[in-house]
């Protein structure tokens, strides 16, 4: 089970395996795709609760502010970028004034790939920028958007999270739930489920879950190879077998540190 040739059978399992379940995913991302629930009241809530419990006040939701982060998040989609500023050169300082938003200070967090909402905003606040955004005392406002599309020939969920505070004081009729933000309900059945989205969210339950079913094969097969390596360094042991080269302990330690990365890693990025 150690030997070179089970070593490459195993390669090319992996190989296969990977090559087949994107194949499957294309055709029928219904079946077998990437589980999303990502949601806008959801993104406020997780926000604020972080703020509050730095001894900041809640950011009030902004539907010019969501109306900007729409237009970003689509400009990416359409254009096929990941970066703050568009290839066509236009900022986020561009998308937020554009929407009606006189602003003294903002900024913006990105994030894509993620799979639930709180886990968007614990991505944002363990990374040293994105907190500053997060806990940024100056911030009133915050406007999101949540949209499904194809970025860079990979299919993901944009989350675009845009933060202001006026110029000066306006007057403004009270502010939709952000489910809904600016739209209307009957608006919101005319318009495209992408541009929806971005003001509600994106839920998306496949059958079976990609990163699951990826974490779960990787995670059996490690444990597969830890037991035979265990099992061979016990047989070694008990019946005094000399071996002229072979350092089990240090695969095993390997295969100990593989399992804590895949059980710790992410999916998600952030920008």
């Amino acid at each position: 089970m150690l030997h070179i040739d089970a070593l490459l059978i195993y390669v090319l399992f992996f190989g296969l395996l990977r090559i087949g379940t994107g194949a499957f995913h294309a055709r029928m991302p219904d079946i077998l795709g990437y589980a999303t629930d990502i949601h806008v009241e959801k993104l406020l809530a997780a926000t604020n609760a972080k703020r509050q419990a730095a001894g900041l006040g809640p950011l009030a939701f902004d539907s010019q502010l969501s109306a900007a982060a729409a237009r970003k998040a689509a400009d990416m989609v359409g254009n096929n970028y990941w970066s703050h500023t568009s290839p066509k050169g236009a900022t986020p300082w561009q998308f937020i004034t554009e929407s009606g938003y006189a602003y003294a200070v903002a900024g913006e967090n990105l994030a894509k790939n993620f799979s639930d909402s709180q886990g968007v905003v614990e991505a944002w606040m363990a990374s040293t920028t994105h907190r500053d955004n997060l806990l940024k005392s100056s911030y009133r406002d915050v406007g999101f958007a949540v949209v499904n599309g194809i970025l860079n020939g990979e299919e993901t969920t944009l989350v675009v999270q845009m933060f202001g505070s006026r110029t000066k004081p306006v007057s403004l009729a009270p502010q939709l739930p952000p489910v809904v933000s600016q739209v209307s309900a009957q608006t919101e059945e005319a318009r495209p489920a992408a541009v929806a989205s971005a003001y509600s969210g994106v839920t998306i339950r496949p059958k079976v879950d990609i990163t699951k079913l990826n974490h779960t094969v990787v995670t059996t097969f490690v444990g597969f190879l830890l037991t035979v390596l265990a099992l061979d360094a016990w047989l070694i042991y008990r019946r005094r077998i000399m071996r002229a080269s072979g350092h089990n302990m240090a695969h095993i330690a390997f295969f100990i540190a593989i399992l804590i990365i895949v059980g710790t890693a992410t999916r998600g990025s952030l920008l």
